[in-house]
């Protein structure tokens, strides 16, 4: 009981966290996100990275195992592996551009993408 709790755990912080980029993307599909304050959307998303990135490779690696036994409804994981194996991907790559801007800001070689943004975002708001 204790284990199908604690695989339960994860499979729901993965699904939540799925859903916290899933939805503010489709609205911004739908409308158009039009300004910084429609994009705050995005921030329970943001907030929930590190747990979101260990839960999720957590159930990746339960669903593999599930996907290895070869039983007769192990067909269910695997839209479950290929959705936590994206979201792990663009998990890592948006760390990976963080520490990037992060570093090339030190050095002073270039305006980071991100003050960039957040200045044109700034710009847009006090122009309008």
């Amino acid at each position: 009981m204790l284990r199908k709790l604690g695989i339960a755990i994860p499979y729901f912080v993965s699904i939540v966290y799925v859903l916290s980029i899933l939805l503010p993307s489709v609205y911004c599909l739908r409308h158009g996100c039009k300004g910084p304050a429609e994009l705050d959307a995005f921030m329970p998303a943001f907030g929930l990275t590190p747990f979101g990135a260990i839960a999720t490779a957590f159930s990746l690696h339960n669903a593999i195992q599930h996907i290895r036994k070869r039983q007769s409804w192990s067909w269910v994981f695997w839209p479950l592996a290929t959705l936590f194996a994206t979201v792990l991907l663009g998990v890592i790559a948006f760390v990976v551009w963080i520490i990037y801007e992060t570093a090339s800001h030190r050095q002073g070689r270039r305006k980071p993408l991100i003050a960039n943004g957040f200045l044109w975002m700034c710009s847009r708001v006090v122009g309008q």
